[in-house]
């Protein structure tokens, strides 16, 4: 932290000092303390995939001394090479068999570029069903995907980590597209929305390569409504919540400064001080998001979003919206249960992964239970065949150990499909 920015919070960390019951020093224990070898932003002018490159060996690096050094199997049965795959930074060109070579068909993803923007505490994984689902439908496109400072090693790195850096990062993802793209697509999930959207607004008036922001659970402001004591809290508080650690694909833990730095960075969507956005959006929302603040969403879509093409996919779950949400053209309102998929509403973190992912999809091999502090409870979460899965708004009603929290979306496949006809109709009507 700055000495300036420790300075002018002086004085409120002390008024709330005595209201406050934990101590000021996170544990011990190797995952809650920093690594010294921290992701940072890449150097202005790195290629993109020596970043990768380095980032992967730096990755692999931290984790072999901080985890796999001192713990047996600290992400359960994934290996060392497995959490690097699913943490890294990506770097993917056309798919060379089926990838034609007409340089005049966009729809084939031609001259496109995706860069894609995890969330707080999550990793590039979260963005990868995506991913692997539009380079079917774009087989010539390219697609970047960054990993923002703090993230991939462990939760103490992001004690000290400022937004300043994930803003950097994606600077960089945004310039890291060579002269043959000519239509780039930011992608971001929760955080990375906030991120993408904020890039964007600072570069827009030399953005003509900027066909879109597709923004999935977006982070615009936090649920909590204490969110803004944050950034004074962490000065004496380390953690919000100290979760199990073992997930290969993001942090069970969150560090009070990395929810100080989400504040900050969303605070301008909230004031309204952002310009408008004349550019194509497409945003997928849950009602019932627990994380985020669904309807800052709606706001922003309908009097930030200026361009005619924009489409809100609203999961309409247990959750109305409040009376004086705001509403407009091309929000469709598509229910979130899912008897097969035995989806009662849609999480937070629920928007991006498919069914049929083998880590988060149904019944895959990660289920998130950290919601449970009864062994027994947290046990019958973890293993039952017919537990069901949902938001955080529901668990206090439901029997102990009978729900998970949604990693996966019932409707990935029709989302996919409206997002494909999306991208594609704001390339065409660029060329």
């Amino acid at each position: 932290m700055s000495t300036s920015r420790i300075f002018k919070t002086g004085l409120a960390s002390l008024a709330l000092l005595g209201l406050l019951t934990t101590g000021v020093c996170a544990k011990s224990d190797d995952p809650l303390s920093p690594s010294g070898a921290a992701i940072a932003p890449p150097a202005e002018g790195l290629p993109f995939e020596d970043y990768v490159r380095s980032t992967r060996q730096q990755l692999r690096d931290v984790l072999s001394t901080t985890r796999f050094a001192h713990e047996e199997k600290p992400f359960g049965i994934h290996t060392l090479d497995q959490v690097v795959d699913m943490r890294a930074p990506f770097a993917l060109g056309p798919v060379s068999v089926t990838c034609t070579t007409d340089e005049t068909d966009p729809a084939q993803g031609n001259g496109v570029g995706f860069l894609m923007v995890h969330g707080l505490t999550d990793s590039p994984y979260w963005l990868s069903d995506i991913r692997d689902d539009l380079r079917e439908r774009f087989p010539c496109a390219t697609f970047h995907g960054v990993l923002l400072p703090g993230h991939g090693t462990v939760p103490g790195d992001l004690l000290d980590v400022e937004y300043e850096d994930w803003l950097e990062t994606v600077r960089f993802g945004m310039n890291s597209f060579g002269d043959e793209i000519d239509h780039i697509i930011p992608m971001g999930f929760s955080t990375g929305a906030a991120l993408i959207g904020r890039v964007y607004s600072e570069q827009q008036a030399n953005s003509d390569r900027i066909s879109a922001l597709v923004m999935l659970s977006p982070g615009l402001a936090a649920k909590s409504e204490q969110a803004w004591l944050t950034p004074y809290v962490r000065y004496v508080k380390d953690w919000v919540s100290e979760g199990e650690n073992n997930d290969p694909g993001k942090y069970g833990s969150m560090a009070m400064n990395a929810a100080a730095e989400f504040y900050l960075l969303t605070k301008p969507f909230g004031q309204g001080k952002l310009a408008d956005f004349d550019v194509p959006v497409l945003g997928v929302v849950s009602s019932d998001d627990q994380t985020i603040n669904p309807a800052l969403m709606r706001d922003f879509f309908c009097n930030k979003v200026t361009s005619p093409q924009k489409h809100l996919i609203w999961y309409q779950g247990k959750i109305d919206p409040p009376a004086n949400s705001a509403t407009c053209d091309g929000i469709e309102i598509v229910r979130s249960e899912d008897d097969e998929m035995r989806t009662l509403n849609h999480a937070h973190t629920a928007i991006t992964m498919s069914p049929k992912d083998p880590i988060y999809g149904l019944d895959g091999a990660v289920p998130d239970c950290g919601h449970y502090d009864d062994e027994a409870a947290r046990s019958n979460c973890q293993s039952g065949t017919d537990v069901l899965y949902g938001e955080r708004n529901l668990f206090d009603n439901a029997p102990p150990g009978t729900m998970r929290r949604g990693t996966f979306n019932p409707d990935f496949p029709g989302m996919m499909d409206k997002m494909a006809a999306f991208i594609a109709k704001a390339i065409t009507a660029q060329d």
